[in-house]
């Protein structure tokens, strides 16, 4: 199988080739490479030198073919001082003031092979410039020029421009990389080709604007012991609930969507949290206020989403709930059988400090924290705060739903009626704004 560049190895056997006299369809045999190709990369390739053996210093005379034979003297002026042959002085102009001057050449020189090396003439008798071809020489060259090659940005001056505001205004209100381009299809370019722009500092956004770039430079968390848990749950009883109970249940029953829950916004100087609860399979996200973080405001959400998708949708998408091991989650029944008593989901608890077994939830959770920021109080969000920031997250583009959004998903599945129970609304692509929800709240009172 041919391959699009040349090896070292490659270039060493060209030159073992040529070294041993071997023709050029022979060497583009050795090597599976078009003969063409072997000629241009030694021609290209090829440098001149001088041999540490030839001690005659060239003369202009030494490029001619009657070199050797010539006995001519002054052919510069009959007034020459000197009396010995034209041939021995290094100062004649030789090609413009003899006659008999026949330029030499070499066919070696001036066909495939191109260089010396090989050549049985003694370097000793010929005069002419000398060029050979080494491997690692001319693969150290081919490494530069593809290096520079690669190097700047392959763009005309107006898709330039087209691009660094694309990125410019999607960045100023918070929007991924990957959501920018997938809708502006005019820009032409790939997410990776995206962030290889941004890293790059030529344009206005920078590697340091990215969503995610302080999370390389925070501390990580301290890793929770196995056997931490609340003083709250020294006495529950999760047998049969635990996460291994969760694989096997949803590995018997050939479970396809299943929900996370969990609490953000907890701060010390406020009770209240905000509840998440999520669909994987879409990173649908449902987000409700919780004025005291305990298990009867958990459950009177939880009651709210069963009455607004209704019995069949909620057994169906949220049947099966994973959740942290967190006091408020600990009424299971509460939420597993709703005010009219009939079983809708069954609850299973992640290990303890395990927050990666429910890892969905935990990234919704990320980006829950660019509306509000961790360790800010969520005492002055309001419900419908709540309502609006999933629905900005919500019509976010994601390249694992293949560049869809998560309402696209649900109003497919759920339905449009079930969305608008729920508070969860459609977002524009261009006015979708990744921002802390308290500067969303003075623009949308700025522009009223």
């Amino acid at each position: 199988m041919k391959q699009k560049h040349m090896t070292k190895e490659m270039r060493e056997r060209i030159e073992k080739g040529i070294r041993e006299n071997e023709s050029l369809k022979q060497i583009a045999k050795a090597i599976d490479k078009d003969p063409t190709t072997i000629s241009k990369e030694v021609l290209k390739h090829r440098s001149e030198f001088v041999p540490v053996s030839q001690v005659n210093i060239p003369t202009p005379c030494t490029k001619c073919q009657k070199y050797l034979n010539c006995h001519l003297s002054k052919v510069c002026s009959n007034e020459c001082p000197n009396n010995k042959q034209c041939r021995s002085c290094g100062r004649v102009d030789v090609p413009n003031r003899c006659s008999e001057y026949v330029k030499a050449t070499c066919k070696r020189l001036e066909r495939f092979p191109y260089v010396c090396n090989g050549c049985k003439r003694k370097t000793r008798s010929c005069m002419l410039a000398k060029y050979e071809y080494v491997p690692i020489s001319a693969y150290r060259e081919y490494e530069k020029t593809l290096h520079e090659s690669r190097q700047g940005l392959d763009l005309t001056g107006e898709e330039f421009k087209r691009i660094d505001d694309a990125l410019k205004e999607g960045f100023d209100k918070g929007q991924s990389i990957n959501h920018i381009i997938a809708n502006n299809p005019g820009l032409k370019i790939s997410v990776k080709t995206g962030y290889n722009y941004v890293n790059s500092g030529n344009f206005k956004v920078k590697h340091n604007d990215l969503p995610n770039y302080m999370n390389h430079i925070l501390k990580k968390r301290k890793i929770i012991s196995k056997d931490y848990d609340y003083q709250e749950n020294k006495d529950m009883n999760r047998r049969g609930r635990e996460y291994y109970d969760y694989l096997l249940f949803i590995d018997e029953n050939d479970i396809i969507y299943h929900g996370e829950l969990d609490c953000v916004g907890v701060t010390k100087n406020y009770v209240g949290a905000l509840l998440t609860i999520i669909i994987p399979k879409w990173s649908f996200l449902l987000l409700y206020k919780l004025d005291t973080k305990d298990m009867a405001h958990v459950n009177e959400k939880i009651e709210f989403v069963y009455q607004m998708m209704g019995y069949e949708k909620f057994n169906k998408y949220l049947g099966v709930l994973l959740t942290d091991r967190g006091p408020e989650f600990n009424d299971y029944k509460g939420i597993e059988f709703g005010e009219d008593n009939i079983r809708r989901c069954h609850l299973f608890y992640c290990d303890s400090g395990r927050s990666t077994q429910k890892p969905f939830v935990e990234r919704i959770n990320r980006e829950i924290r660019r509306y509000v920021f961790k360790g800010q109080s969520v005492e002055n969000v309001t419900q419908e705060d709540c309502d609006l920031i999933a629905s900005y997250i919500n019509n976010m583009t994601l390249d694992g739903l293949g560049n869809k959004t998560p309402y696209e998903f649900a109003k497919r599945f759920l339905g449009e009626d079930i969305l608008e129970k729920l508070n969860i609304k459609y977002i524009k692509p261009d006015e979708l704004t990744i921002k802390n929800i308290d500067l969303i709240k003075h623009e949308l009172k700025k522009s009223k």
